[in-house]
This record gives structure tokens, C-alpha cells and sequence, in this order.
């Protein structure tokens, strides 16, 4: 990302800073969670666990969808630490993890 002019904006200082910032990033988790939230039916799943632990049998519920359907979606949440889940007997409850609540802080103040 080297330059031959040194006509920069910034500082060359902040540019050298940016320029380190850039190669050594690792996006991979942030694009994961995007990735989770880039559907309607997810997103919204995070705004109700915000409002209270959910067990599958209550989602599948409010969904009204296919227990197989809400596990793929609750798969993606799980995968980008979005959120965790509890067994006990037969019931699964899901809960949000920390970057969860983070992402249900933004989701709150959008709807």
C-alpha cells in the first residue's frame, strides 16, 4: 500500500498507522456477525432475546416456522457468538452472549 506521493490528508505518522492497522486487521469476526445479521428473521430474534430468554418451543411459536428452519437460523447466531444455549430435558434455552447484547443495543435503538 506504499505510496510514491507523500500528498496524504493525513499526517504521515497516521497514515503509517493506518497502513499497519490495515494489513495486520483481522476482520473475520466482525464479518461473521454481519453475516448473522444479514437476516430479517435473525435480527429479530436478537431484538426478543433482548427482551427475555427464549426456549426453541416459544420461538418456533412466535415464528410459526419449522423447528428445522429456526435451528438453522439459531445455528448462524451460535456461530457468530451472537448467542449461547442451556439444555435441560427437552427444552434448549437460548440466551444472547455479550456481543450479543451489544448488537441488541443497536438493534433496540434502530426498531
Amino acid at each position: 500500500m506504499s505510496s510514491q506521493s507523500n500528498d496524504y490528508r493525513v499526517s504521515p505518522e497516521t497514515m503509517s498507522d493506518l497502513e499497519s492497522m490495515a494489513a495486520t486487521c483481522n476482520v473475520e469476526s466482525a464479518r461473521d456477525i454481519f453475516q448473522a445479521l444479514s437476516d430479517d428473521r435473525r435480527l429479530t430474534i436478537m431484538r426478543l432475546l433482548g427482551e427475555s430468554e427464549l426456549c426453541v418451543c416459544d420461538m418456533v411459536e412466535l415464528f410459526d416456522i419449522e423447528y428445522s428452519k429456526l435451528s438453522y437460523h439459531l445455528k448462524k447466531l451460535k456461530e457468530a457468538n451472537l448467542v449461547e444455549a442451556d439444555r435441560e430435558g427437552n427444552y434448549v434455552t437460548y440466551r444472547p452472549t455479550e456481543h450479543g447484547e451489544d448488537v441488541i443495543e443497536i438493534v433496540r435503538s434502530m426498531c
